[in-house]
């Protein structure tokens, strides 16, 4: 019986050193099977692998980016991670990350490639945009700034459930711009009836200020004038002065300055300066991605 028992002691003691181990290797290994790009896609749209939302709001989180994959035909995916330099050469830097997350998981398998990652890496607190097929076009440089900026200030503060909701329903914006054949760029930013609005109050103030300022200054030079008991009091008395003056045309000449042409492009975002449409680069699988990364 004391045999038994320390054999059961012994298994339970293993037990309790294998297990552990088990389970640091499947959170820390590899995200995807294999480094060949499936038929089909492997996973759902949403991978909180970093635990950053509650399980009521991840299958929020994942309806909507299933609902709005559908609406546009492009996938619309949310990963987070830990930090994505636990992923062995796939970690060299998280554009490239979230590029072969992208591949070798098959969401490019569906809508003839057109798809949007986004990725968060929490040990460094970065981000990563991958975009594929039609999407390169519809996220342009500028507009995967304009996005991000307004995804900061949610990221920063920790509001990570708020920041995904914010991405997915600003994505309508984008892709409505594109289909109507003037993609969110440099030289096209069309603003919301919300953005628009916003700026009413602070025109009328500017337009008050300025107002104001010739007429305090033209009341600031009357403040001498005063009153005069009569007419005499208004006349001059330095007399009536007039010459003959004459003005005679000898010649005339005409100069042309070219006039300065502005330039059409050359916006420099928070992260660089941009010229329109979008960057392309390869991943590891030799697909074409457009992308940018940073850090919040």
């Amino acid at each position: 019986m004391n045999k038994l028992k320390k054999v059961f002691l012994l298994i339970i003691a293993l037990v309790a050193i294998i297990l552990p181990s088990t389970t640091a290797y499947a959170i820390s290994g590899p995200l995807w099977d294999s480094n060949t790009v499936p038929t089909s896609r492997q996973k759902d749209r949403l991978l909180d692998n970093a635990d950053l939302l509650t399980n009521e709001e991840e299958a929020d989180i994942l309806a909507k980016l299933d609902a709005a994959s559908q609406k546009y035909n492009s996938n619309i995916v949310i990963v987070t991670v830990d930090d994505y330099r636990d992923y062995g050469s796939y970690g060299s830097d998280p554009q490239g990350f979230a590029d072969d997350y992208f591949d070798y998981n098959g969401f490019g398998s569906d809508y003839n490639e057109s798809g949007l990652l986004f990725m968060l890496s929490m040990e460094d607190r970065s981000w990563a945009f991958s975009t594929s097929g039609t999407a390169i076009d519809v996220f342009t440089d500028y507009g995967q700034d304009e996005l991000i900026d307004t995804m900061l200030p949610y990221l920063s503060d920790g509001r990570y459930y708020d920041a995904f909701d914010h991405f997915i329903s600003a994505t309508d914006r984008y892709y409505s711009a594109y289909a109507n054949g003037n993609a969110i760029d440099v030289n096209n930013d069309p603003k919301t009836a919300k953005e628009i609005l916003g700026y009413i109050p602070l025109s009328l103030i500017i337009g008050l200020i300025l107002a104001l300022i010739p007429v305090l200054a033209m009341k600031s030079q009357l403040d001498t004038v005063h009153m005069k008991p009569n007419a005499a009091g208004y006349q001059s008395h330095q007399g009536l002065n007039m010459r003959i003056h004459e003005d005679r045309f000898i010649r005339s000449h005409v100069s042309h300055t070219p006039r300065p042409q502005s330039s059409s492009s050359g916006y420099s975002g928070s992260r660089g300066g941009y010229h329109g449409g979008s960057s392309v680069h390869h991943s590891s699988s030799g697909h074409s991605h457009g992308g940018s990364h940073g850090h919040f």
